[in-house]
């Protein structure tokens, strides 16, 4: 029963993130997912350069 329970939490939507993207217009949603892969993408251009850093330091130590 409580592996029923946490199963079921752990897959619920959120339904206030649903009614907010309803609520947007088509081109609204567009911009809404362009803002978030440009977000992924700086978040993964920024993490290869910090790990690329860190392995420069290394070396010269």
């Amino acid at each position: 029963m409580i592996k029923e329970t946490e199963q079921k939490e752990s897959s619920s939507v959120d339904k206030g993130l649903v009614a907010m993207f309803l609520r947007m217009s088509p081109d609204e949603r567009l911009l809404a997912n362009d803002n978030m892969v440009r977000t992924i993408v700086e978040l993964r251009n920024a993490y290869k350069q910090r790990n690329t850093n860190r392995i420069r330091s290394e070396r010269n130590t």
